[in-house]
This record gives structure tokens, C-alpha cells and sequence, in this order.
């Protein structure tokens, strides 16, 4: 979860890397190999809450860069940022099972860091880390890519706000736009106002928009709403039951009223696996038949290219 969350130490060096640790730099020019393991004592990423550690590699312009994250310990997060810290993108599952890939084509030379992570807080254990460097500018086929025009999963969720649970089996006949979101993330939130644009636009043609996520607290994370300041909160206990609560009064904050749907752990990540979802909000769009027609990652394409594949589809008898 999917899966779909900066580490200072690592068991071990391998020489030749080309790829180190903290602020030592190199090139990446041939493939390479670093091993090492994620422990309670490890700096915690403020995104994901898990321990992680930050590496620095020189990446050259024009090339494309594959960063794999592989564990059988635990399920992988990345991030990649620029030299200043600020975020280019993110994965969770795109290497699949519970593995992390990201895919990065560098506008420029220079560096740029690597965050080691995990998806949940209470995780942590061995992984190997690399990095490839194809020498082309061109991305190969991505998880997402080659979902589009395939039948999209089902999921099923057992709580749902502005609505009954429901599977994508029950909107049969409609353009269903599916959104990955978590209650944490300032992204998914940004991204309400233009949902709620989009189902006052579309829905009486058709439109059905659904987001779906998790129970933080089957992650090991506490969590209340705070509708004063708007914000989630760290509280020191939480079951499903508050959970609920606290997603209702965050619908009820941000003026939700398409349905959002709750899975338990094993199907969201089942759901989230099957979705690739490497980055929050995803946006997946739905025809009438059941097929993936597009993905977006956290606005990538950007709100009119949504706009205009579900004006396509709905036009589309």
C-alpha cells in the first residue's frame, strides 16, 4: 500500500558501487548493488514514519535511471528528490509484490538523493537497493502503462462515507473515476475541490468518483482529526472504530459528497498492488466496460487531461 511511507545506517558497503551513502558522490554510469537494513534506530521519514536513510548519487541528463527496492522483510518505499530536498517522485509496489521502483529521466546533471523507506511505521529488516542506468531518454513500458486498456481490478471495502460499500462490480455502466488517497497526505486533499468540480459537472451523465484507502491504524498509526485547525493528528490510541470517526469528520471538513470507501489491510493491499500505486493521490479512470482508460499520479497530467478523457468517454455511447 501499496505500500502504498532518512536512514543513517547500513550492514554493509560494496565496493565499486558508483552509489553511497549520506553526502558522498558518484557517477552512476554501469548498474549497481548496495545491501543493507532498516532498523527502530534509524531517523524517521516525516512522510511515511518509518525508518529510513537518504544516499546521494550524481545522475547524468538524458539518461534514464530504474532505482530498485527490494526486501522479503519488509514492504519498500522510495522517494527521490532533487540536491535541495524537494521531492520528484515517489513509489510503493510499481517493482512489484512489495517491492519499490522508480523510473527517472534527469532534465539535468547533478545530484540527487535516494530516501530508503518503508511503508509503514512498525516495519523494518534487510534490503537491497540499485540502481541502473539504461542510457536512453526514452521510459520503457511502466506498470501503468500497461494497465491502460486492460480490465480494471475489482476491490472490496467494508466502510464507506457517502454511501454503502461497494465493489467496482456494482457500477457497471458507468465512468467511474478511482482515486488512491490517504488521510495524511496533503496531496489527496488538494485534490478534493477538484473532484467535487468534476461530480457536480458529471455526474448526472454518468460520472461516478470513488476514493478509496486504508485504516491507518492497521498500519500502526494513531490518528484523530482535528476540525479546528483542519488537520490530522497524532493521538496515542486508535482501532478501525476511530478511524471511521476520524475520516468522517475530514469528509465532513472538506465538503466530500461522492462515496470514499475504507479497506481493510489485506485488500487494500491486494487493491493497491493490483493499481500500482506508486504515489498519492492516483486518479484512475474507468469506462463503461470495465477498462482502465488512464492514470495519474498525484496530478502529473494534470486536471484538464482528466477533464478530457471523461468528456471522451461519457461522449462515447
Amino acid at each position: 500500500m501499496t505500500r502504498c511511507l532518512a536512514f543513517a545506517s547500513f550492514f554493509f558497503f560494496v565496493a565499486s558501487l558508483g552509489f553511497v551513502h549520506a553526502n558522498a558522490k558518484k557517477d552512476i554510469d554501469k548498474d549497481f548493488r548496495f545491501q543493507g537494513k532498516l532498523t527502530k534506530d534509524d531517523p524517521r521519514d516525516q512522510r511515511r514514519g518509518g525508518p529510513s536513510a537518504a544516499h546521494t548519487v550524481k545522475l547524468k541528463a538524458g539518461k534514464t535511471y530504474t532505482i530498485d527496492m527490494v526486501s522479503s522483510d519488509f514492504d519498500s518505499y522510495l522517494f527521490l528528490e532533487d540536491a535541495k530536498g524537494a521531492q520528484l517522485a515517489e513509489d510503493d509496489d510499481s517493482g512489484g509484490m512489495l517491492n519499490a521502483r522508480i523510473m527517472f529521466t534527469p532534465t539535468r546533471d547533478g545530484d540527487y538523493r535516494v530516501v530508503t523507506t518503508t511503508f509503514g511505521v512498525g516495519m523494518g529488516g534487510a534490503y537491497t537497493l540499485t540502481v541502473k542506468a539504461s542510457g536512453t531518454a526514452s521510459l520503457p513500458s511502466t506498470a501503468h502503462s500497461l494497465m491502460v486498456g486492460k480490465p480494471a481490478p475489482d476491490f472490496s471495502a467494508d466502510h464507506a462515507i457517502n454511501g454503502k460499500p461497494a465493489k467496482l462490480a456494482d457500477m457497471k455502466d458507468k465512468i467511474v473515476l478511482l482515486y488512491f488517497w490517504e488521510v495524511r497526505s496533503s496531496s489527496s486533499a488538494a485534490l478534493l475541490p477538484k473532484m467535487a468540480e468534476l461530480e457536480k459537472s458529471y455526474k448526472a451523465k454518468g460520472l461516478e468518483i470513488v476514493g478509496i484507502t486504508f485504516y491507518p491504524s492497521d498500519i500502526s498509526q494513531a490518528l484523530a482529526f482535528d476540525a479546528e485547525a483542519g488537520a490530522v493528528k497524532t493521538v496515542k490510541k486508535a482501532d478501525r472504530q476511530s478511524d471511521r470517526a476520524m475520516m468522517d469528520e475530514f469528509a465532513k471538513y472538506h465538503k466530500v459528497t461522492h462515496p470514499l470507501m475504507t479497506l481493510p489491510k489485506d485488500d487494500a493491499l491486494k487493491t493497491f498492488d493490483a493499481y500500482a500505486v506508486n504515489g498519492l493521490p492516483q486518479v484512475v479512470i474507468i469506462d463503461r466496460k470495465g477498462i482502465v482508460r488512464a492514470i495519474d499520479v498525484a496530478g502529473e497530467k494534470g486536471g484538464a487531461t482528466i477533464d478530457a478523457h471523461i468528456k471522451k468517454l461519457l461522449e462515447d455511447k
